[in-house]
């Protein structure tokens, strides 16, 4: 009789190292993924001469920003680990020796839940990000086709809840770990208990620290001089807000904040293009004067403003107030100019390095996953930089923070706000995103603007293309924009409810604004903005809701025309401060104190950088060729996009100007073979479709002279020196 040798036993294996050994794997799985995806052109790499010379001239600054992000992987390994440690542990409860495909395969699947979850609340908390990885990805698949009651309601109380969950089982699991060790004697269920205890007192600590702090009382100001806090949002419409005669409400708290207001309905910025724009309004002065004309200037025009023209902040600063600018990417022209803010906290201005670094940070998935937060920020400082990275929510957590510690000051400040809610590609939350749009449109805007920038800046014939587009595109477009009204209008609803908490709300001059206006495809017009002065007034009229303390009774619509060349010596004057007799624009106080007053201001206005040929019916406007033909980074001004020289005069010679009182407007473009002029009655043509100047000559003789005198002399006219009369009636067609 034979017996049978026993079978050999499974060789046991080190949990802690083939698991150690599963995370790096599945996170240098994801890092060459990435790599891969930056290679072929993802995550919004540029598709043109410009991704060649990246990797010409810049292949070592690439390298050198992706192996920050292997940083960013090392640390979510770490993080990892403490995870999903007790996770796997759990699940190999009942195999007491495990092979090493069993740990493998089992913290791959862990680690892929937590990146699956941490992924899914993308669409919901970060849709910013949705954008970069076009249309067609998974997690917009996966928003628009799943059963709404699953989408609206299940996912996000998921999503709040599940990470708490979370962490208070972890903090458990290793509390109890940490007793096991420190007393070994004790019996498991007192351990439990004990962990469980500590676990409550460390959650009561959590909630009472800031609940206590938000009941703190906060002392009485001694300097009673009004603080100044302008709140605005790139590309915001005039016509787009409700209280300014809007069909859709758009903005119920900015309009509640003008029923105690000064709303100036015809505000204009004497250009459409926002470092140029607000250059003037900060200094008050006209871009012939500061010397920028175009979005990109080179180190010298630079110096020039900082040297030559007057700064409010600075003004401000020394009259004792505390300067601050706050924003995400769209206030990186403070970056390059701060125009006297002492704290300037926003992204940097654009640059070539900046766009490479988006580039490889959206490229790994790492970094929207897990480092688009303070932590973040803190660790990877090019994040702010990031159109992708600071959003309009994130800046707003910051000024109600900074809101909060101001209120401890006795120092009056001086704020500025700025906002990305309604820059192209009108991209935010859901929420807004569907408020105005059609919930059965299927083209391919259905979550922002499909703006391909490639396109938009190597072909000069891009409004051309867009002025074939589809109607219902161009509603889903425009629905897209009010959705981002609306975003901004909560922005303002916060921080005006952290004004009143803090007790600041009464003693604070409050102005709602803008830089400049976008087209929306209205006629005569596409998309863009500072292009054409002709098919309406959208691109310069912006919003001016200025609340001065102690007006509440006193509240009115003021209808005639002012400039944002008015907001400085505006501010100086109703904080009893000199104004800089460099200064181009006029005091306000006049209308914020009677309803009868009459500046007689006019406009006069230019356009900026040419993106797209101009559109004037039997025309020829002169124009320029594509941004990639113009500009050059200029890696000796910190790489960034400048405008060549040889184009300089070229830019001046293919601008518009404009001169437009209450009832016309007189247009000035040059052509091809001669210069064009085409005179608008805005009463019956606010569109600007129609040349009224053949019908009025004396009124096109008259705007012409002072509008040529402006170009010529730098000199601008008030509308009772070009009418002194009185603007006369259009004379139009018989029916």
């Amino acid at each position: 009789m034979t017996t049978e040798s026993p079978a050999p036993s499974r060789r046991a294996v080190s949990f802690p190292r083939w698991f150690f050994l599963s995370i790096l794997f599945v996170q240098l799985l994801t890092f060459m993924g990435g790599i891969i995806f930056l290679m072929l052109g993802g995550a919004g790499a540029m598709d043109n001469k410009f991704r060649d010379e990246a990797l010409d001239k810049f292949w070592a600054y690439l390298i050198r920003c992706n192996l920050e992000v292997l940083i960013a992987y090392g640390i979510v390994a770490v993080a990892m680990s403490l995870i999903t440690w007790p996770a796997v542990k759990w699940m190999l409860r009942r195999n007491p020796v495990p092979s090493r495909w069993s740990i493998l395969w089992r913290t791959v699947f862990v680690c892929m839940s937590v990146t699956l979850f941490c992924a899914l609340r993308i669409p919901y908390e970060s849709p910013h990000f949705l954008g970069s990885l076009g249309e067609g990805n998974v997690l917009i698949l996966l928003r628009d086709f799943i059963p709404a009651v699953v989408r609206d309601t299940l996912f996000p109380a998921l999503l709040t809840a599940l990470p708490w969950v979370a962490l208070a089982g972890l903090a458990y699991y290793y509390l109890n770990a940490l007793l096991r060790v420190c007393a070994p004697q004790w019996p498991a269920g007192t351990r439990r208990i004990t962990a469980f205890a500590k676990l409550c007192v460390i959650a009561l600590v959590c909630w009472a620290i800031p609940a206590f702090n938000s009941h703190a009382s906060h002392p009485p100001r001694t300097d009673k001089r009004p603080n100044v806090l302008i709140i605005a949002s790139d590309s915001l419409r005039a016509d787009h807000l409700s209280c300014n005669g809007y069909r859709r409400v758009t903005s119920p708290n900015i309009d509640a904040l003008s029923k105690e207001s000064v709303n100036f309905t015809k505000c204009f910025t004497p250009i459409a293009s926002t470092v140029e724009s607000l250059t003037s309004m900060m200094s008050s002065q006209y871009p012939h004067t500061h010397g920028l004309q175009h979005m990109f200037p080179n180190r010298a025009q630079v110096d020039k403003v900082k040297k030559d023209s007057p700064a409010l902040a600075q003004l401000m600063r020394d009259g004792g107030y505390d300067t601050a600018v706050m924003g995400d990417w769209c206030a990186g022209v403070y970056d390059l100019l701060p125009m006297g803010f002492e704290k300037v906290d926003a992204t940097s201005f654009d640059n070539f390095k900046l766009y490479m670094s988006q580039a490889v940070y959206l490229a790994h998935p790492v970094m929207p996953l897990y480092f688009d937060n303070a932590v973040g920020y803190w660790l990877f400082p090019k994040l702010e930089s990031s159109a992708f990275f600071v959003t309009p929510d994130v800046v707003t957590d910051r000024v109600v923070d900074r809101l909060a510690a101001q209120a401890e000051s006795t120092k009056p400040f001086f704020w500025k706000v700025f906002y990305s809610c309604t820059h192209i590609p009108y991209t935010n939350p859901p929420e807004y995103a569907k408020k105005f749009t059609d919930p059965n449109y299927k083209g391919e805007h259905k979550h922002q603007f499909n703006f391909d920038v490639n396109k938009w800046i190597a072909s000069i014939d891009m409004g051309e293309q867009w002025r074939a587009t589809r109607q219902a595109d161009v509603a889903q477009i425009v629905g897209l924009y009010d959705g981002g009204v609306a975003k901004f209008d909560d922005c303002v609803r916060r921080v005006v409810e952290q004004l009143k908490a803090t007790g600041q709300y009464e003693n604070t001059i409050i102005l709602v604004t803008s830089d400049h206006g976008d087209d929306l495809f209205e006629p005569n017009c596409t998309f863009g903005h500072g292009i054409s002065f002709n098919g309406g007034d959208q691109n310069n009229n912006i919003p001016a809701v200025l609340r001065v303390p102690g007006l509440s009774d006193k509240a009115r619509r003021v209808p005639q025309l002012v400039r944002t060349l008015d907001f400085a010596p505006t501010i100086l004057d109703l904080c009893g401060l000199p104004r800089d007799s460099r200064m181009e624009g006029v005091s306000l106080r006049p209308y914020v104190e009677n309803p009868a007053a009459d500046l007689g201001l006019a406009f006069f206005g230019e356009t900026s950088y040419l993106f797209c040929k101009r559109y004037i019916p039997g025309e020829k406007p002169l124009y320029n060729p594509p941004m990639v033909s113009t500009t050059f980074i200029d890696e000796s001004f910190d790489c960034h996009f400048v405008l060549k020289e040889e184009y300089q005069p070229r830019i001046l010679e293919t601008k518009e100007r404009c001169l437009r009182t209450e009832k016309w407007k007189l247009v000035f473009t040059p052509g091809e073979h001669r210069d064009i002029k085409r005179l608008y009655d805005l009463a019956s043509d606010p569109h600007c479709l129609h040349n009224a100047g053949p019908l009025n000559p004396e009124v096109f003789r008259i705007m012409d002279e002072h509008l040529m005198r402006w170009m010529r002399e730098k000199k601008e006219t008030r509308i009772p020196d070009i009418f002194p009369q009185g603007e006369p009636p259009a004379k139009r067609p018989a029916a």
